[in-house]
């Protein structure tokens, strides 16, 4: 969830930034204008000025696109001109056919570039100008997508939008029988052309109205205060202000929401759960990471949680997330000959998925399926092994892997089904006919297993409901319908003879697919945030696989040793130590973009599990540094009164104070694909302060969660991560210290589900002069015999035995967790 403060443009600020990449840095004021700069006349295409792969696919575009900086705005003051604005990504299959279909289109190209300054944003790079836009578009339709397109008023206030709009036409009829063209291209454009020629100053007054409306509607995490209207003017620098009173981080921070928010959750849930798909509803089905992550949590929260749910009902829940993740590893959003998953599905059962491979997507489901391996016993024979491993090396494969050792962030959805074709195809890559398929396996056995397995049929296997321009026409995604043990019966075969033709056909299918067909395009971007979640995630399956079993050791600790050759990367070329500054993109050197909330939120995270995971303690003093500039740079809490651009009641904005181009300061709280920047920030809060013995981030970190208490006591089910942060702030966490060798016991630390918080902090006693000593206070007090032990008074605690890692209920000392 998004709430937001309306930017304010500074008096006496910096001057404006020439730079059309940086939302930070310079901080260029929203209405400054340099009236000097000279403007191309025609407009001409500078796409291929950017460094985003996205924008480049456009340089050779009809359309004269611009990119969003002071010279593209401008312009558009100066003319008087609408700007139409358009917002995707490389992956995207509908920004795809949007530049094949209308972009190429000489008189769409024709009507924009005379009437408008068209602009064109990388979503991935901007996520800032994509959640305010977003937003806005919701407001319009309730639904969202990409590409998204805007037409904004000269000082960037929304007029209209929409995504997908069809190519222009002449002779399509509507559903009631023709009278009236559809919505394409053209008809969009002339009407809005028609509105802003005809009545501009309605326009413009709806415009602003609108961005007042947005900013209620975003409000959440500045409702939670005392004398809410009570919004001075903003101070004059975009800078925080520097006489914030003194908080006594020692003291408690008092709010409603409590542990019962976490049973009402669940309850809402379990009423969109489908029983017989798993996900939620009955329509298409999103892979909701941070939702599933909540399920998975049930039966290893602390027995007082699990108390306030219901010990059946936990086990239900769990079940429920465990459900959902064999459903989504059978579906045809699985890539089930090489690896990895798609996006979502458009159908309920998971039978058609939309083809773009993502490694946020990635990244976030490794950490599902291993939270899913290790309940189900963590065995490498066990549920879940194979995916875990199998996911893991997609991420690390050069597909998803750079040379240089970031991520990069996604395979497109569209490619050429074989080399020499001009058209890119929707999941060329992925589908097959059956007489492909079976041409391809070649024998007749392995062939009729491996259909039956995957559901392979003559015609094809999407249903005409889904695909109405016969886009796929005889051809079948391959999903799981029958499993060996029926398919054993029905063939009369071993189950063993069933796997091993279905893996010898799995091969030959592989083996072609690499040879013959043109592989999606790579977005070869490197972005802080998606890399921190790879971190995150294949730090925590690399130290799981390293205490599993020696077969399996090899393999995470080379999964291990990408994770820290990927934030070596990100050290090396996306932070500026010097200057102290985080920069987001990574796209053939680095680009002016500076890091947002999310990107410092993701690689802290990423830098937490890496400390925890080789006790190196150059990890976790970055984090730590990373900390106190997001900190300083987006948290409301830094001015002693409210503002226009500070609600101050905790938690954090998704952008700098007077950042360019952004009507909106945004709170980001509500988990979707990917979970929310405060519900990561609160961990990573929590997480810190008991590593470091930090007050003040724990208290941030209950300040912030208590900053969503109005949105979350009515709808908690929507902030599934903040609700993880419930426990500690309530309970406390669990920290552990380690004192020598102890690689027997912390076995069962690294081969634990994620549940409440607990963290693993490393302590040599001989390294009284380190940082971490000189950081921690409590340093002196810690244990100097070897072994683990959790922290309390005066050096005394809990030990842990080497016959496992015991958890221990604080609440509870005689269960064991």
């Amino acid at each position: 969830m998004m709430s937001a403060q309306l930017q304010q443009p500074s008096q006496n600020g910096t001057q404006p930034s020439t730079s059309g990449n940086s939302p930070s840095g310079a901080n260029a004021p929203l209405g400054a204008i340099q009236s000097d700069l000279p403007d191309p006349e025609p407009l001409r295409n500078r796409a291929g000025y950017s460094k985003s792969p996205y924008v480049r696919a456009h340089s050779d575009s009809l359309v004269a696109w611009q990119l969003l900086d002071d010279h593209a705005v401008n312009r558009a003051k100066k003319e008087n001109k609408l700007i139409f604005l358009s917002i995707g990504f490389l992956a995207s299959h509908y920004c795809h056919l949007t530049r094949q279909e209308s972009f190429s289109n000489p008189l769409v190209a024709s009507l924009l570039n005379e009437n408008f300054v068209p602009i064109l944003i990388d979503r991935e790079e901007r996520p800032d100008i994509d959640n305010i836009y977003m937003s806005y578009n919701q407001s319009l339709s309730g639904s969202g997508g990409w590409p998204l397109n805007v037409f904004l008023t000269p000082e960037l206030e929304p007029v209209f939008s929409g995504t997908y709009w069809a190519a222009p036409q002449s002779d399509v009829a509507t559903e009631n029988g023709g009278a009236e063209k559809p919505l394409d291209w053209l008809v969009v454009i002339k009407r809005v052309l028609t509105a802003w020629e005809t009545e501009e100053s309605r326009v413009r007054d709806e415009a602003k109205k609108m961005v007042v409306e947005l900013s209620h509607i975003s409000a959440e995490g500045t409702l939670n205060r005392e004398e809410v209207e009570d919004l001075r003017a903003a101070p004059p620098s975009t800078q925080p202000d520097s006489t914030a009173e003194v908080v006594d981080y020692s003291g408690e921070v008092y709010g409603e929401v409590d542990l019962d928010q976490i049973e009402t959750a669940y309850q809402r849930i379990t009423t969109t759960f489908d029983p017989m798909y798993g996900g939620f509803g009955v329509k298409e089905k999103f892979l909701t990471p941070a939702k599933l992550s909540l399920l998975l949590r049930a039966t290893r929260f602390p027995r007082v949680v699990r108390d306030v749910i219901g010990p059946n009902d936990c086990t239900y829940i769990s079940e429920m997330g465990l459900h959902t993740l064999r459903r989504i590893v059978n579906g045809a959003v699985h890539d089930h000959i090489g690896g990895g998953f798609h996006r979502f599905s458009v159908t309920r059962d998971w039978s058609l998925p939309v083809f773009e491979k993502m490694l946020i997507d990635n990244a976030l489901l490794l950490g599902l399926f291993l939270d899913g391996w290790l309940l189900s016993g963590g065995d490498m024979d066990g549920e879940f092994a194979n995916v875990v491993t199998e996911v893991a090396d997609y991420i690390i494969s050069d597909r998803m892997l750079s040379p240089k050792g970031g991520f990069y962030t996604s395979e497109a959805a569209d490619s050429y089904n074989r080399k020499g074709d001009t058209v890119k195809g929707n999941g060329a890559y992925y589908l097959w006919t059956r007489k492909e398929f079976d041409t391809v396996v070649g024998d007749e056995q392995e062939s009729e297993t491996a259909a039956a397995y995957w559901n392979v049929r003559e015609h094809g296997n999407v249903d005409r409901e889904y695909d109405p321009h016969d886009e796929f026409l005889n051809q079948n995604v391959l999903h799981f319908v029958k499993n060996s043990a029926r398919l054993s019966k029905q063939l009369g075969i071993s189950e063993n003879e069933v796997k091993q033709r279905i893996e010898s056909a799995r091969a030959k299918l592989r083996s072609y697919r690499e040879k013959e067909r043109v592989q999606p395009e790579i977005d070869t971007k490197i972005v802080t945030s998606y890399n921190g979640m790879a971190i995150a995630a294949l730090t925590r399956t690399g130290m799981a696989l390293i205490h599993t079993g020696s077969e399996t050791s090899e393999r995470g600790q080379r999964y291990l040793e990408v994770a820290k050759n990927a934030a070596q990367f990100i050290k090396q070329e996306l932070w500026d130590d010097k200057e102290k500054v985080l920069y987001r993109v990574y796209s053939d050197g680095r680009t002016d973009i500076e890091a947002f909330a999310e990107d410092y939120a993701f690689l802290i995270e990423g830098l937490i599990e890496l400390y925890q995971g080789t006790a190196e303690e150059s990890w976790l003093e970055w984090a730590d540094e990373l900390q106190t500039l997001q900190i300083k740079l987006f948290y409301d809490g830094l001015t002693p009164t409210p503002t226009m651009v500070n609600a101050r009641c905790g938690a954090f904005y998704s952008t700098v104070l007077g950042a360019p181009y952004t009507l909106l300061r945004i709170k980001d709280a509500m988990d979707t694909s990917q979970p929310s920047i405060n519900a990561v920030s609160v961990s990573n809060l929590f997480r810190l302060g008991g590593l470091l013995g930090d007050k003040k981030y724990t208290y941030l970190a209950k300040e912030s969660v208590n900053a969503f208490g109005v949105e979350m006591l009515e709808h908690p089910n929507l902030f599934p991560g903040l609700l993880c942060a419930v426990i500690p702030w309530r309970l406390g966490g669990r920290h552990w210290i380690s004192v020598g060798e102890n690689s027997a016991v912390l076995k069962g630390f690294f081969r634990t589900p994620r549940a409440s918080l607990f963290t693993l902090r490393y302590h040599n006693p001989e390294m009284t002069h380190s940082w971490l000593s000189t950081r921690d206070r409590r340093t002196s007090e810690f244990r100097a015999e070897r072994g683990v032990y959790t922290p309390r008074a005066a050096g005394t605690g809990t030990t842990l035995d080497d016959h496992g890692f015991i958890q221990v209920d604080p609440h509870h000392p005689a269960t064991q967790l």
